[in-house]
């Protein structure tokens, strides 16, 4: 059929509520309007599926058929030269020349700096204090690229990129990420002219480990990523330029830093809302000892299955956008070029007859079977998936089993919490407020009855209580 689906008029409302709560508000077009359907959003008109087999057709396509759909609020941040604003030739070399350091030994290669990054943090917690779950997680993770991306091991080196990089992501504020009009400078004071002095001392930084990185006396030896770059050739045997680096370094940085540790937090969330997730998983850890080696956390299924279903109810990205360079029929209706198309995250991931009770927490559905990536996506799919999506998913199940296995903690929420847009992510509004109950050892002995009291805290009417109060889809 000819035209673009139907969709929601164009009105202030409309946009305010997608821009607001844009879950809720896809959710309610795709039961008013079917699937495809048609938005208009920021970037233009959007044609917007969730249907496994309307996926199927965007990530099956010939990659020429796309352009990006990110430039407006990404390209300041991340560079021109940046994959994820590159399309045709230019995307295929620079994936070609980034994909052999995510792969296999290469990446299990940090597992162990993964793990003694996530102890030595975790180790700075006061027992008995609350935290934000988000904090100890943006740690993690901030610290895991600065040492295995950018290769930034002295102490003083690391928290100054610490320091900048978080000058950095504060200074890109959410107006000037989808309002372009705002980049223009006014005397020195205007948030543009914040961002572009912040932009131009992480430049400086990057230059600097660039030029220490060359300048070694055997290049070869390093094996952090940004090492790996530097000694990487295209087909014709031409090497990356600087510019290309340092593009790759803050995409790495921008995809891999805040997405991770959003995930991490909300894994442990659910882990310490659900008795029985809790107590699955524990057992699962307790039969590796005290101190797992990264290579036994990555092959736990219990814990994977806990990765996989976080990602799939708390997808830290919703959609996949692609821009049209030439037209295409998507379920029927032929688009023409120029037409926004995005597979639809929250949707496929919440689709009662892919996933039963998709509300609800339960891991277990990853254990008894597999899902096409048609049906599940948390890292995009296509020719332009998530090049780190390894890298990301080994990291969390390291990080994750490595803080539970030696650490207990307590949830310190009052109640639900939910996802709230962040910039280009969504997050869990509170952080995910936890309460750090010391190290495994002493939180067993901390959760023995005592004389005064016959009930341990992990008692079935602890539990209860624990979970009074939550609807069926938190007390699951």
């Amino acid at each position: 059929m000819s035209g673009l689906p139907p969709g929601p008029p164009l009105a202030p409302l409309h946009l305010f509520a997608a821009a607001i709560d844009t879950p809720r508000f896809f959710q309610a077009c795709a039961e008013r309007y079917g699937d495809p359907f048609t938005v208009l959003l920021p970037a233009g008109k959007v044609v917007i599926t969730g249907h496994p087999e309307g996926i199927r057709e965007i990530f099956t396509a010939d990659p020429s058929t796309f352009g990006t759909l990110t430039q407006i609020p990404l390209q300041p941040v991340l560079g021109e030269g940046s994959m994820l604003l590159l399309a045709g030739q230019r995307h295929k070399r620079e994936r070609r020349l980034l994909m052999p350091p995510f792969h296999g030994d290469r990446m299990r290669a940090y597992g162990a700096l993964m793990r003694d990054i996530t102890l030595r943090l975790a180790g700075k917690l006061p027992r008995g204090g609350d935290f934000k779950a988000m904090d100890l997680t943006q740690a993690i993770s901030l610290e895991v690229i600065i040492q295995a991306v950018f290769g930034v091991k002295e102490p003083e080196r690391v928290a100054a990129f610490q320091d900048v990089i978080a000058r950095y992501f504060e200074a890109y504020t959410i107006p000037l990420m989808f309002v372009p009009v705002l980049r223009r400078s006014f005397r020195g004071i205007a948030p543009w002219d914040r961002f572009q002095g912040v932009a131009a001392t992480f430049n400086r930084m990057l230059d600097e480990e660039i030029a220490a990185r060359r300048a070694a006396a055997a290049p070869g030896t390093h094996e952090d990523i940004l090492s790996l770059l530097l000694s990487a050739r295209d087909e014709e045997g031409q090497p990356m330029t600087a510019d290309e680096i340092k593009d790759e370094l803050r995409t790495m940085l921008i995809a891999g830093h805040e997405t991770t540790a959003i995930s991490m937090a909300w894994a442990l969330y659910h882990v310490h809302r659900l008795p029985e997730v809790k107590e699955r998983l524990f057992d699962e850890l307790a039969a590796l000892g005290p101190d797992p080696s990264p290579e036994a956390l990555a092959r736990l299924p219990y814990l994977g299955a806990v990765c996989d279903e976080t990602l799939r109810l708390n997808p830290v990205v919703i959609l996949v956008p692609r821009r049209l360079s030439v037209p295409m029929t998507l379920r029927g209706h032929a688009l023409p070029a120029g037409i926004g198309v995005m597979a639809a995250i929250v949707l496929a991931h919440r689709d009662p007859g892919l996933f039963p009770e998709p509300e609800r927490f339960l891991p277990e559905r990853f254990l008894e079977r597999k899902f096409s990536p048609f049906e599940y996506l948390p890292f995009g799919g296509g020719s332009r998936r998530c090049l780190g999506a390894a890298f990301a998913l080994y990291e969390m199940k390291i990080a994750l089993g490595s803080l539970l296995a030696a650490h207990r903690f307590s949830l310190a929420e009052e109640g639900p919490v939910r996802a709230v847009r962040r910039n280009v992510t969504f997050g869990p509004k509170t952080g995910v407020r936890l309460r750090y109950e010391g190290e495994r050892v002493q939180a067993r002995e901390a959760m023995r009855p005592s004389p005064e009291s016959p009930e341990s805290p992990e008692s079935p009417d602890k539990r209860g209580a624990a979970t009074e109060g939550l609807g069926p889809e938190q007390a699951a």
